[in-house]
């Protein structure tokens, strides 16, 4: 009798090396995503914080416009060169917070008479947030005197 010789049928699969390197590409790609979700989250914060401030500026913008021209909020201190001040030197202030969004932004405005032109009284806006105010967008009203 002749003995036969014994085959070893290889049954398919993964070794333990194989299984190892898709885990760690999985882990890879696990950490990019949440990377990516946590940048999303603090991108969506300071787009809120700007669509807020430019609510709160067109708040005051419109509050500013309704008013007449001699009334103390748009009084100018005589000095037209401090449009563009935003410390806490400005002309006028306001505490703003957006019940809604629980944020509180602080609106200034300086007020200059006769700029750009004699009979043109112009209030540049500025609202400010963040730590020490560092986030601020402004804008113009050009009221005729």
């Amino acid at each position: 009798m002749k003995k036969r010789k014994q085959e070893h049928s290889l049954t398919p699969g993964f070794t333990l090396v194989e299984i190892m390197v898709a885990v760690v590409i999985l882990a890879l790609g696990i950490l990019a995503v949440s990377q990516m979700t946590v940048m999303g989250m603090k991108v969506n914060n300071v787009v809120n914080r700007r669509m807020y401030a430019r609510l709160a500026m067109s708040r005051v913008y419109e509050n500013l416009q309704n008013l007449p021209v001699t009334d103390p909020l748009l009084a100018d201190d005589g000095d037209p060169a401090d449009l563009n001040v935003i410390d806490s030197t400005a002309d006028h202030s306001q505490t703003i917070t957006d019940s809604v969004a629980m944020y509180t932004y602080q609106a200034r405005w300086n007020v200059a008479d006769t700029v750009p032109e004699p009979g043109v009284k112009t209030v540049r806006i500025h609202i400010l947030w963040g730590p020490n105010n560092r986030n601020h967008i402004q804008t113009d009203l050009l009221k005729r005197m």
